[in-house]
This record gives structure tokens, C-alpha cells and sequence, in this order.
């Protein structure tokens, strides 16, 4: 019989280990999720709520101290035998021994006038050492068999939306890479549509098909290209490519003698004063070099771009009725309006047109003057080796791509998370994507698999509240048409009001209330629950004005920090001697609602009377907010 509850944390306590010595990160963590339930995990930053959730899936960096991670009864947390331990440290050090001694053998067989003995020493050590790394690979047997299995489990039975996309996603892959990575990692791929025989052919004559796209495409560029080089090939052939290569390099070589041309008249007029100040002939020429060149660069700039920049602007875009609509399409607008306003929109000149498209002309007569001026059997032997690397490229990346039944499976996948336009946004990297479309595509992924458990870490995170309220919705339905269970950390108490069916609230690294939403957000027992609630603003137009802002005081404690009893007493109203020197246990004060507090019996329905505690407590703490 299948378990109610799809993911049981009894206990959870864990450590990082770091320079200053090991931070207990969790302290004790208790956490249900029951079939098809949203369950909301709020608190704030540092509670522990994204430690928690990773240590679920097997991807924290800490150690597990105790406690107990089950998924459908079956145990998700690791832990070596101390046997396997001892024999793993053993192995260790053995073998790192044995190496160590191995080279100093090898060495000693070489170097010294006793070669038998160390020949001996060296198989000695080398056997001691295979034998040592033996020993180590099977006591970690067990360790690679869970960790085969924490891999089926990712993807196949739980799934992770990490707080950010940015940093889930490839950005050097497209949407369609990255999902049908994930689909063919847990075998959910469906049939190819063309037999593996018809792709190596496609594959194949893939260059042939570039060529063709590339003339279909950009017929004009792509005939100029073949234009080139064939004139190219043609001029060695017939022997007259030093000819054309002097020809190209003429109009360059005469604007080169202009330029010195221009520097020695210079020189040869001033020399006699910049000789009497001190300035010498080869100082001149680098400081007037430098000067012209300087000069001749802000001309060219000038020229080019004075009508650009400089060119009076119509302010009637911006003003008068109808501005908005001219202002949207104002290209077409001055296309209509330009014969009546010549005089303050100028066409852009013959002249000025091929002054703008003076740095690519150099650059396609500087090519085709060392495709010239070099030999031809040099740019022979270029072509041939350019052409060895390229081709086995692009018959790979072609044999690679995605099979059409794949890309429409894909596509069909980004269809079930209401992404527009599937088609064109598979083909697009994650750097060219919205934030919204990021973590859609994020959900698409993780749900392409069809999990049991969705884990969603701050999945609405700078998200606008429109594409919030998208992305809420987009998981709600998830779980009402797939049945997925859903495990949502947010610090946003509205969207666990809206989606949730149960709240756990933690603090840090601990769990202090949970129950249903109702019990939980109408009725709550801790008052960290209530001073959280007490933060949110509110805009009630009956409400009266209050001169700061709510706020609970103080912050959550450093980890290092130890406490006798509850973690929250510094910052609670009503801590007392007991609060400060007994952990409070977790009461159920009601059926299903558990809160961890001295105090529950007394706070009760209280609720109002507590906030105001927290006001009056937030004064004289210092920290009163803003009006």
C-alpha cells in the first residue's frame, strides 16, 4: 500500500564543514508532503528552507549529521558502515603511501648502483597499492549503487526548479538541447521518426545542404563570396595574381606617400623652429605622425557621422496630437513627411553612404590582397587543412540534432507550460529569454519527466506580478492535471495564502509551526508566525495610519551561535527565563497544527494583542521603520 505521505523529514540535522570549523546549518527538521498536496516552505533567508530542499535531492555539499530523508518509504539519505569507513581511510592513506614509495623505487632503480633491490621495493609497493585501491572501490560499492540511484530518482520521481534559472540552465545550449538532455538522461524520448541509416546520409551530405541554404538565403552576399574566391583561384591559375594584388594594393600605397608626403613638407617648413625649441627631426616625425593621424581619424568620424549625430531633431514626433502614434512607426511617418520638412531632415548623401562602408571595403581589399600576394600552393594547403577541420564539425552537429519526433516532443513539452510560439523559442539560447520564460522553461524541464514531487525554490523570484501570477498558475494546473505534489519555498505569504493546501514555517534551521493554511495564517501559535504575518503591508482604507512600519527586530542568529533554548528568544516579546534555557517542543495545538513554544497556551486567539507586542517591542529594540 502506498504511503499518504510522498516525502517524510524526521529529524534532519546537518552540518558544512569550513575553516573556521563545522556550521550546523539545520538543526532539527521535520517536514511531511502527502500525494498530490502544495505544501509552502516559508521563513527568511538563512532558515535553512534551500538546505533542506537540497539535501532531499542529494546535491547538498554537507554532512548529514542524523535523521531520516523517505521517499515513498524508501530511505534517500546515504550513510557508510563504520567498517566501510575505516576501510575507505585505510585505503587511502595505503595507497598514497604505496605511490609515494612506487616513484621513489622507479627513481632509486634508475639512479643508484643497486637496481635489483629497488626493482624489488617497486613491485613490492606497486602490488601493495593496486591491491589497497582494490579494497577502497569495494568498500564504496554501496555509496555508487545509492548514488545510480539518486540519479533515477532526480527527474524520474522528484524534480528541482532552482531559485535561480539562470544558473540551472546552459547558456551555451538552446532550449531544445538542454530538454531532450534531460528526456534522453531518463529515457523518454519517443521513437525517431528516421532510421539512423537516413541520418548518417543526412548527416553526410549536410556541407552540400549548408552551401545550398546559405545561396537560397543570401543569394547577393553569398555570390559575391564564390565571386572572390573564384577570381582568386583564376589569377593564380593564369599567373597574373601578383599583377592584381599590386593593382588592390595601389590606392593604398599612393594614400601612404600622400601621408609621409604630407609629414616631410611639414617637417620641412618647421624644421627650423622646432629645431631652435629643442624638438629634433625623429621626435618630430612620431609627435606629427601621431598628430595626423589623430586629426585624419576625427575628420573621417566627422564627416561620416555629423548628419547622424548632429542632425536637427523634429520635435513634433514628441508633441501635438497623434505624437504616440508617430512616435511607433516614426520611420514610415518621415518616409511620408520628408519631401515637406527637407529643410530640417536631410537625406543622407551618396557621399556619405559610401564614406559609412569605407571600413569594410578595406577590410575585403586587405583579404583579397593576401589571398593574392600569397602562394598559391601555401593557400592551397590552408583551404585543404580548413576544410578537414570544418567538415567532420558540421556532419557531427547535424548528426546530433534532434530527430523531428524529438523537437515536436519537445516543443509539445514547452506547449504544457503555456510558453508562446514553442516552435521558435526551442531554437533560442536562455540569455534570450525573459525572466517569466526562463523559469517557464525551467518548469518545462523539470515537469518533462513527469515527477511525483515537484520542488520549487522561489520559482516567482524578480518576477513582475503578472508573470507571477502565470507562473502560479501554470504549477497549480500542473498539479491538478498530473497530480504532482508540490513543495514550494517563498518568502512571499501571499503566494502560500493563494497556492498552498499546508504551510511549515521555518527559523533558523528549524521547523517552529506547521498546518493546514487556514490554521496556520487565521490562528497562529508561534509568534514568529505572527510577526511574520504582521509584516506584510496592507492598504485597508479603513485602517488607521501607523507612523513605522511593522517589522520583527533583529535578524536570524549566525549558525555558530548556541542556544540552551529557543532560537527565536532574542527576538521574541515574551521570552522569558524558560525560553532562554529550554528548547520548546513541538505541541499540537489543535488537530494537525504543531507549533514549537512556551507560550502557545497563553498567545491563543491573541492575535491582535501580539502584534502589538511586536510594535511596542520594535520600538524600543531602535529599529522603527519609515512612515
Amino acid at each position: 500500500m502506498m504511503p499518504d505521505n510522498l516525502l517524510e523529514i524526521e529529524g534532519l540535522r546537518v552540518h558544512f564543514d569550513t575553516l573556521d570549523g563545522p556550521i550546523e546549518a539545520l538543526h532539527s527538521v521535520d517536514l511531511n508532503v502527502e500525494q498530490g498536496q502544495i505544501m509552502g516552505l516559508v521563513g527568511e533567508s538563512g532558515c535553512g528552507k534551500s538546505v533542506t530542499s537540497l539535501v532531499t535531492i542529494g546535491l547538498a555539499t554537507c554532512d548529514v549529521d542524523e535523521g531520516s530523508v523517505k521517499y515513498e518509504g524508501e530511505e534517500l539519505l546515504f550513510r557508510d558502515s563504520e567498517a566501510d569507513k575505516r576501510l575507505q581511510d585505510i585505503s587511502g592513506w595505503v595507497t598514497v603511501i604505496g605511490v609515494l614509495a612506487s616513484i621513489i623505487s622507479f627513481f632509486g632503480m634508475l639512479l643508484t648502483p643497486i637496481p635489483l633491490l629497488f626493482r624489488d621495493f617497486l613491485l613490492i609497493f606497486a602490488s601493495i597499492t593496486l591491491v589497497s585501491w582494490v579494497g577502497g572501490v569495494v568498500a564504496k560499492g554501496k555509496y555508487r549503487r545509492h548514488q545510480k540511484f539518486m540519479r533515477w530518482v532526480r527527474g524520474n520521481e522528484i524534480s528541482m526548479i532552482f531559485q535561480e534559472p539562470m544558473t540551472a540552465l546552459n547558456p551555451l545550449y538552446t532550449v531544445e538541447k538542454q530538454i531532450s538532455e534531460v528526456m534522453r538522461e531518463h529515457d523518454r524520448l519517443v521513437v525517431p521518426e528516421t532510421p539512423r541509416y537516413i541520418r548518417v546520409g543526412q548527416a553526410l551530405v549536410s556541407p552540400v545542404t549548408l552551401i545550398v541554404d546559405a545561396f537560397s538565403s543570401k543569394l547577393q552576399s553569398s555570390l559575391a563570396t564564390f565571386s572572390v574566391f573564384a577570381f582568386v583561384l583564376i589569377a593564380h591559375m593564369r599567373g597574373f595574381a601578383d599583377s592584381a594584388a599590386a593593382v588592390i594594393a595601389a590606392p593604398f600605397v599612393f594614400v601612404f606617400k600622400a601621408f609621409f608626403f604630407v609629414i616631410g613638407e611639414t617637417y620641412s617648413v618647421l624644421a627650423y623652429p622646432l629645431t631652435e625649441i629643442g624638438i629634433g627631426g625623429n621626435e618630430f616625425t612620431i609627435y606629427g605622425s601621431f598628430v595626423i593621424i589623430i586629426a585624419s581619424t576625427f575628420a573621417y568620424l566627422v564627416v561620416t557621422r555629423s548628419k547622424i549625430y548632429f542632425r536637427p531633431r523634429l520635435n513634433f514626433y514628441y508633441w501635438g496630437p497623434g505624437a504616440k502614434e508617430r512616435w511607433r512607426d516614426k520611420e514610415r511617418w518621415r518616409d511620408e513627411h520628408v519631401a515637406e520638412h527637407e529643410p530640417k531632415i536631410p537625406r543622407e548623401s551618396k557621399v556619405d553612404s559610401a564614406l559609412q562602408q569605407t571600413p569594410v571595403v578595406f577590410t575585403t581589399a586587405l583579404i583579397l590582397f593576401l589571398l593574392l600576394w600569397m602562394p598559391f600552393s601555401a593557400l592551397l594547403a590552408m583551404a585543404v587543412i580548413t576544410t578537414l577541420l570544418a567538415l567532420p564539425g558540421i556532419i557531427m552537429v547535424n548528426y546530433l540534432g534532434l530527430d523531428p519526433a524529438h523537437r515536436r516532443q519537445v516543443i509539445g513539452i514547452l506547449e504544457d507550460v503555456r510558453i508562446p510560439n514553442p516552435s521558435a523559442v526551442v531554437k533560442m539560447y536562455p540569455h534570450e529569454l525573459s525572466g517569466g520564460m526562463r523559469q517557464r522553461v525551467m518548469i518545462a524541464m523539470m515537469m518533462a519527466c513527469e515527477p511525483k514531487l515537484l520542488i520549487a525554490d522561489e520559482p516567482t523570484t524578480a518576477l513582475d506580478v503578472t508573470i507571477q501570477a502565470q507562473i502560479l498558475k501554470l504549477m497549480r494546473d500542473l498539479r491538478d492535471e498530473k497530480g504532482t505534489a508540490i513543495l514550494l519555498i517563498t518568502h512571499d505569504l501571499g503566494v502560500i495564502a493563494e497556492m498552498c493546501d499546508a504551510v511549515t514555517v521555518m527559523y533558523a534551521g528549524s521547523v517552529v509551526e506547521t498546518g493546514s493554511i487556514e490554521d496556520v495564517l487565521s490562528r497562529p501559535r508561534m509568534p514568529y508566525s505572527i510577526g511574520l504575518l504582521h509584516s506584510i503591508p496592507t492598504i485597508d482604507e479603513g485602517a488607521e495610519r501607523r507612523d513605522f512600519l511593522p517589522i520583527i527586530p533583529g535578524q536570524v542568529p549566525d549558525p555558530n551561535l548556541h542556544f540552551d533554548g529557543c532560537r527565536f528568544h532574542p527576538r521574541c516579546p515574551f521570552a522569558n527565563e524558560t525560553c532562554i534555557t529550554t528548547p520548546p517542543p513541538m505541541n499540537e495545538v489543535e488537530p494537525g497544527h504543531f507549533a514549537a513554544c512556551h507560550h502557545t497556551d497563553s498567545i491563543g486567539e491573541n492575535v491582535a494583542e501580539v502584534q502589538a507586542a511586536f510594535d511596542v517591542f520594535a520600538v524600543g529594540y531602535g529599529l522603527e521603520g519609515v512612515a
